[in-house]
């Protein structure tokens, strides 16, 4: 599915005014005949009316002018597509994928957790994928700021409970509150990367991308492209294809399971937060009460919940916002992204 604005009358009018300028180039630049000049699916009628209402000759003794002339028209006509494409984006709740790189790091925790009554003796991964919707910031009756970022995404693990027998597993988020300190870390942690030339946050704990770092100047991307794969892509590619394989799921989050919430707020330090009548169940049957880098899951999330919605009507558009974040990726988003990095 492409962007929307992409099947709009304007747009397709722009992409056809770019062909019929690039054939009119190619005609130019192999010297005005039209006896031999193949004008391919466009018709010749329509290539001959083009030039009589731009004002363009049938042929040039010394085509090197309006070649120019053409070609700065097309570089001006891309950029009005890709900002017509980046309106749509941010019309849009689907704002930026977030990555942190490790849960207990950025809480700071050596909590290794326990999985299966079994205590995790190596914490290889503890990794959060989320798409975010936005950061919202709550005062509490303490005068603490705690923030929450709202959003689809899984909390993925990978580590051992015997020596040497590696396992991973996967719970569904989607909303992690943080202490406006923790918070921070992840805008002021020390930057793997920093340039001006791309609007993406790459730190030692935690990545962020905007989804219009897609229409970055087509003169970046490459040197783009090359950073992020390097630096975000390739590292976290198990947490983000299970992530993808989850939220491609159409049973995956579901607005009747309510809320799913990693917490490093000081009440409920380090535990996944869920509804009290929502169990976690492994593929043993086994209900599990905790994971690898979780303190344990725990089902006071209605705890939280007073903090950030006045009204259950407030909740309620939370949860339809998630829901249309999902819909967004699973249509549009991932497409976008595979597309623009296609080791994604």
């Amino acid at each position: 599915m492409s962007l929307h604005v992409e099947d709009s009358k304007e747009y397709k009018s722009i992409e056809r005014r770019i062909e019929i300028l690039n054939l009119l180039k190619e005609y130019y630049g192999t010297g005005g005949n039209f006896y031999d000049f193949d004008t391919g699916e466009i018709p010749l009628r329509e290539l001959i009316a083009f030039m009589s209402d731009e004002g363009y000759p049938r042929s040039l003794p010394e085509a090197e002018v309006v070649i120019q002339r053409i070609h700065d028209e097309i570089l001006d006509l891309e950029n009005r597509k890709r900002e017509m494409r980046l309106s749509d984006l941010k019309s849009r709740h689907l704002n930026s994928l977030l990555i942190i790189t490790s849960w207990t790091k950025l809480i700071g925790t050596p909590t290794k957790g326990v999985y299966l009554d079994k205590p995790v003796t190596d914490l290889r991964r503890d990794t959060i994928v989320m798409l975010t919707d936005e950061t919202q910031t709550f005062k509490e009756i303490t005068d603490e700021r705690i923030a929450v970022i709202f959003g689809p995404g899984i909390y993925y693990s990978e580590f051992a409970v015997d020596r040497g027998n590696y396992l991973e597993d996967y719970l569904e988020i989607n909303g992690i509150c943080l202490p406006l300190d923790i918070l921070g870390k992840i805008y002021t942690a020390e930057k793997i990367y920093h340039s001006d030339k791309i609007e993406a946050t790459i730190t030692e704990v935690s990545t962020i991308l905007p989804f219009h770092i897609i229409e970055q100047a087509e003169t970046v991307q490459t040197y783009v492209k090359g950073i992020i794969s390097r630096n975000v892509i390739h590292p976290n590619k198990i947490a983000l294809d299970k992530f993808n394989q989850h939220i491609s799921d159409s049973s995956s989050y579901q607005k009747s399971s309510g809320f799913k919430i990693m917490s490093a707020h000081p009440l409920w330090y380090n535990k996944l937060l869920v509804e009290s009548d929502h169990f976690f169940r492994t593929g043993s049957g086994k209900i599990a009460y905790s994971t690898a880098g979780i303190g344990s899951l725990s089902g006071m999330v209605h705890k939280l919940k007073p903090l950030f919605f006045p009204t259950p009507a407030d909740e309620n558009d939370q949860l339809e916002r998630i829901s249309e974040i999902v819909k967004q990726y699973r249509e549009m988003g991932h497409k976008l992204l595979k597309a623009w990095m296609p080791s994604y």
